[in-house]
């Protein structure tokens, strides 16, 4: 029996109640084998298209068989999946002689079906799927599921997973069932044609999420965030929290002290280089060796979890001046480059070298992850797109104030309200499930959002320009860098169109809430100085416009609590004094 037949009799057994759909109720011409592709309808509800194929094998005398797939066929109907937003899965499985798998002795390859999540906009007719094995054939000896991140093997595969299906005899219907139901498979949402689609119905949002709303679109938009507010807020909780929600509440992660993607480094005041985070080459002992930082390590663990978003946190991070110990990654984060294939890549914040030195640490760095070492060794150590760096913030006599070029290059958030009540019936935050398409951004710059997403962007630009027309002349106005944030920031709030209590909200309060707090986070944290440099007028200026604009997305009726408003009068009664700033 080959792969496709032995999967549509899994399925036609063990799912009774998937209703199967013909393509005709699309009225639209197929020109793709639909003995390949079926599409059924489960949970009575959600149409999703199945597609199947052969493995080819190969180089049976290695150790490991090399396992081949033919993926032209399968791009008609990937593209047919894209048009309808239908979740797509193409399946294989591996029902050659056992002596043709000789070398894949920790598992048998019959008893699991092969979900190849890849994007065909940009494939070749041919996918070695050889490292996926190999991969399995050292990780999966007795799991039921395995989801393979790309750092594991080689092949230039999105992602793939093993998903148990049992013997026929003994079928294991509820690993694949938990599959189909959970993992949301639509690989065209990085497709080169796709890369910048933000809309409302690709994430599903939970109540539980709205609370922390802010800080999650602001990690997307910019992954460096600074938490500022009176000490003992919580805010070096909250980074905690986060990390921890990124993990199932029944599992070991989720339950440590301190889960796996989260790093706390305490900045110490005398830090005035990037050593202590990023390391150093030390000749003390004669031959060179690098003496690696804590920093550099935990950018190793990201690579080796991409599906996981990982939180740097740098405590009390302006006891120290951030632009000397944090230069490095103050000049990478602004290389961040989206590519075709959905990935953000940066410039190395370690450059390769051809020293010994820098082959003895990629090997130290990587261990038996050779993938990820040759990684290293190409290109230098890179920031991934799943790090995440958050500092926190105490403003009192003993830190330093944050240069522009810092607020610059992150996204502020305050953190001054105390809910004396909270806490106090959970050991911990209730934030919910957060998946990675919530917190990881595929865009870095306004172009990447625009197209999908024209008549929001342009309603954030006439907001923009109109608050940057009141800063003219003065040393606050904005420009690029802070345009491409607010559209960024916009677009990724545009999912959260419901309060915790379910009420909804129409896009143009959506826009308008988050045109308030990216205010409040990118152009006010800005302004400081004596009244010489920040008059009364140009606070009185920026009040009327910000109220103006807002008021003309939201109307009277639907008028929201402006946190930038607030500031600003706050800023103004301080102003009093004789010299003003954001931070309190």
């Amino acid at each position: 029996m080959d792969s496709i037949t032995r999967i549509k009799e899994f399925i036609k057994s063990n799912f009774p109640n998937w209703e199967k759909i013909s393509f005709s109720e699309f009225q639209e011409n197929i020109d793709f084998r639909t003995d390949w592709s079926e599409l059924y309808k489960i949970n009575n509800e959600e149409i999703i298209l199945i597609s199947y194929t052969n493995i080819s094998i190969t180089g049976t005398d290695r150790p490991k068989p090399q396992l081949r797939v033919f993926l032209d066929e399968y791009k008609k109907p990937f593209y047919f999946a894209k048009k309808h937003q239908l979740r797509y899965y193409l399946f294989s499985i591996f029902t050659k002689d056992d002596d043709m798998a000789r070398g894949l002795n920790n598992f048998n390859p019959k008893e699991y079906i092969i979900s190849i999540e890849t994007n065909l906009d940009t494939e070749g007719s041919r996918r070695d799927l050889r490292s996926i094995y190999d991969y399995a054939n050292e990780k999966l000896d007795k799991r039921k599921f395995l989801k393979c991140s790309r750092v594991n093997y080689k092949a230039d595969i999105n992602q793939a997973s093993f998903i148990y299906i049992g013997t026929p005899s003994v079928p294991d219907k509820t690993t694949f069932e938990n599959f189909i139901n959970i993992f949301d498979s639509r690989p065209y949402q990085n497709s080169t044609n796709n890369v910048s689609k933000q809309r409302v119905n690709e994430l599903k949002i939970s109540s539980e999420y709205i609370k922390y709303r802010n800080i999650v679109t602001a990690a997307k938009t910019k992954p460096f965030l600074l938490l500022a507010g009176i000490s003992g807020t919580g805010k070096s909780r909250i980074v905690r929290e986060l990390a921890r929600a990124c993990w199932d509440e029944d599992s070991f992660e989720y339950k440590v002290q301190k889960p796996k993607n989260l790093e706390m480094i305490q900045v110490k005041p005398n830090w005035h280089d990037s050593t202590e985070l990023m390391g150093y080459v030390s000749r003390v002992s004669g031959s060179p060796i690098y003496v690696i930082g804590d920093f550099l390590r935990f950018i190793t663990k990201a690579w080796e979890n991409l599906d996981i978003p990982y939180f740097l946190c740098l405590d009390e991070m302006n006891l120290a001046p951030v632009e000397q110990y944090f230069a490095e990654f103050l000049s990478v984060i602004e290389s961040r480059k989206s590519n075709e294939d959905g990935t953000i890549t940066t410039d190395p914040i370690l450059k390769k070298s051809t020293e010994d030195w820098y082959r003895v640490l990629t090997a130290e760095l990587t261990g038996d992850n050779e993938a990820l070492r040759n990684r290293f060794l190409e290109e230098g150590i890179t920031i991934p797109q799943n790090l995440i760096v958050v500092g926190t913030v105490n403003m009192d006599e003993t830190t330093f104030s944050f240069s522009r070029k810092v607020l610059d290059r992150a996204m502020t958030i305050e953190m001054n309200e105390v809910d004396l009540y909270a806490g106090l019936d959970s050991k911990y935050e209730r934030i919910g499930k957060l998946n990675s398409d919530m917190l990881i951004g595929i865009a870095v710059e306004g172009v990447d959002v625009y197209a999908d997403n024209e008549e929001v962007c342009n309603k954030t630009l006439a907001y923009l320009q109109a608050v940057n027309d009141v800063l003219d002349g003065t040393p606050f106005k904005i420009a690029y860098r802070t345009r491409n944030e607010f559209l960024l920031f916009v677009v990724n709030n545009l999912p959260y169109n419901m309060d915790e209590n379910g009420n909804k909200f129409s896009e143009d309060e959506i826009i308008a809430t988050a045109l308030d707090e990216i205010t409040s986070m990118k152009i006010l944290s800005r302004i400081e100085g004596d009244d010489t440099k920040v008059e009364h007028s140009l606070l009185e200026k920026l009040i009327t416009t910000i109220e103006t604009q807002l008021l003309a997305l939201t109307g009277e009726e639907k008028k929201i609590e402006s946190i930038s408003i607030a500031k600003l009068k706050d800023m103004q009664g301080r102003l009093s004094s004789g010299y003003t700033s954001f931070w309190s």
